[in-house]
């Protein structure tokens, strides 16, 4: 009996453990975004379906055009409560905690240039046959200016900046949003 409490609990111990070695994303970002970069990460997992939810929480997001940029900023502040600029998306995964799919919905970047300005909320499932992995972690491209994702760069990779470390939370987009916005 008592080995069999002791098999147990050393199952369940390796399964508490395997929980947390989920593998968080590297995000990739133009170098002339990096005023606005990343300033938490909240993660929510769902044992139920198996499931990473990832928010970002970016410092700010500028508008290609300064002097739209200050009136969007106003814009946000009072729609959203915040200048920060919150993004989630979904990590998939297998029983045995292989990553099957990124789920973007309405952040995925398509084939927009960073600079791009119209219809930028796209949204897509990524099966892992188009996703660079680094360290089994996958590589996620912040590539336009509101900080839409995808799988590929939209800029040119020699002024990349690769955020492997970041502040991270456990939480929901609602937690995001209650700790960076005022409503």
């Amino acid at each position: 009996m008592r080995k069999l409490l002791t098999a147990c609990f050393l199952a369940l111990a390796i399964g508490l453990f395997a929980r947390l070695e989920i593998p968080l994303p590297i995000f990739s970002m133009p170098q002339s975004d990096s005023k606005n970069g990343i300033a938490e990460v909240f993660t929510d997992f769902s044992e139920e379906d198996l499931t990473l939810q990832v928010t970002v929480v970016f410092t700010d997001e500028d508008y290609p055009c300064p002097v739209i940029d200050f009136l969007y900023d106003v814009y946000r502040y009072l729609r959203y409560g915040r200048i920060e600029d919150i993004e989630t998306f979904y990590i998939r995964f297998d029983s045995g905690g292989k990553i099957i799919a990124l789920d973007f919905p309405g952040v995925f970047a398509g084939n927009h240039a960073f600079e791009d300005t119209k219809n930028l909320h796209g949204s897509a499932v990524l099966m892992p046959n188009v996703i660079t992995f680094v360290d089994e972690r996958p590589l996620i491209f912040v590539n336009t200016w509101n900080h839409m994702f995808g799988v590929v760069p939209s800029f040119d990779r020699a002024n990349e900046i690769l955020l492997l470390d970041y502040l991270v939370t456990e939480g929901t987009r609602k937690d995001a949003e209650h700790k960076y916005s005022w409503h």
